[in-house]
């Protein structure tokens, strides 16, 4: 099942409990700066160290929050917490805007018949090592969305029935305690994206049998509004652009060449456009003019990255700058580069490397960081998720 877990948005089994205990290790500057009687978590250092990539990595039973200086990826490295979970499932955690919390879905450890469809946990761990749950019937594989004041997170709840998939609700969490529906669907199955920047309004998908819509809700559920029909088919890897006038995503597309195309949606206007225009050197016109195109990342500068997948045979890190103009950071004959994340400066993109010519022939994974034309390897494990990054 390696081909899933390394080409599917639920990129591994995932669950974990409400258990997370602050770590002190490590530490990157001075403890005279606080009394001998309470010393600052490692979480509480990293405030003050700038820009650090955030890592999730899985163990059987728990699993470990790392901060990683991406100028020293060996020997730059902090545990920053621990969470517990049940055995064989890991965690869903995002690190919120401020990087102040670490919000997260859940199944506790004690979990008698841990399942991808048992109710969660959501909860949010503070830079202090506190925890705070927030509720317990979340869906755990779908990732918690902050809110871009770090003031709350929105979850989804599912609640199956016997003829069909049920019902499903985005649910608006807040770190006070509060909770309200911001939208209640029985139609299409929702997954929620990101606010707007000025957290006015929520964005999320609708997938159904007749294709993906893109939608809007305010806070308060008032307002819901078709945004844009995305696709007649289904798409995912749902990314806002960091001035929220772009949606970034990959669809899916069957026929007589079945294929993945990265598109942009252009939010003001509606018009929908292929987010790869030429075919560079690695690029994605292989066999029969098919495409793979995964996993758009956002520069904060508004330029794109995508993975480029040759259907016979390797897999490039494409850029695509504001002015449209593409170029292969990398260039992999026998491998693929995932984009996930840029670091806030723009230095830095972390990448899931993925072993294999193409997706049929992908064996293990592994997490790299690519910057300054140089690549330094994260995490030697497939079992590894991007918390975020740090200012």
């Amino acid at each position: 099942m390696l081909i899933v877990r390394v080409f599917s948005a639920l990129a591994k089994p995932a669950l974990l409990s409400g258990a997370i205990t602050a770590s002190a290790a490590g530490g990157w500057f001075a403890y005279d700066r606080f009394s001998p009687h309470n010393p600052p978590s490692a979480f509480q250092q990293l405030q003050t160290q700038g820009q650090r990539l955030l890592i999730s990595e899985f163990g059987d039973k728990t699993d470990v929050i790392t901060a990683i200086d991406p100028a020293d990826t060996t020997n730059g490295r902090a545990q920053i917490a621990t969470i517990d979970h049940a055995a064989g499932w890991g965690v869903f955690p995002v690190l919120a805007p401020d990087a102040r919390a670490i919000a997260y879905t859940a199944l506790p450890a004690d979990t008698l018949k841990p399942s991808a469809a048992a109710p969660a946990q959501a909860a949010i761990v503070g830079v202090g090592g506190d925890v705070a749950q927030l509720a317990d019937d979340a869906d755990l594989l779908v990732a918690p969305i902050w809110s871009p004041d770090s003031a709350s997170i929105v979850v989804r709840k599912n609640t199956p029935s016997d003829d069909g998939a049920g019902t499903f609700e985005l649910l608006l969490l807040g770190r006070d305690g509060s909770r309200a529906t911001m939208t209640t669907w029985r139609s299409a199955a929702v997954f929620p994206i990101a606010f707007a920047p000025d957290g006015a309004k929520l964005y999320f998908a609708a997938l159904s049998a007749a294709g993906t819509d893109l939608y809007s809700v305010a806070p308060d559920g008032s307002g819901e509004t078709k945004i844009a029909r995305l696709s007649d088919q289904v798409a995912r890897d749902w990314k806002l652009s960091p001035d929220g006038a772009t949606l970034a995503y990959s669809v899916a597309e069957s026929g007589e060449t079945p294929q993945v195309i990265a598109r942009t949606l252009d939010i003001a206007s509606g018009v929908v456009s292929d987010a790869l225009v030429t075919s560079i050197e690695s690029g994605p016109p292989t066999v029969a003019g098919a495409r793979g195109e995964l996993n758009p990342a956002w520069k904060t500068g508004g330029g794109l990255t995508v993975a480029s997948v040759g259907i016979d045979g390797g897999g490039a890190a494409v850029d695509i700058d504001p002015s449209g103009n593409e170029s292969a950071l990398t260039s992999n004959g026998d491998s693929i580069d995932l984009p996930l994340a840029w670091s806030p400066d723009g230095t830095s993109l972390a990448v899931r490397a993925v072993d294999g010519k193409t997706p049929f022939d992908a064996r293990a994974s592994h997490i790299d960081l690519l910057r300054d034309g140089a690549r330094q390897r994260v995490s030697d494990s497939a079992d590894v998720l991007i918390v975020g990054w740090t200012r």
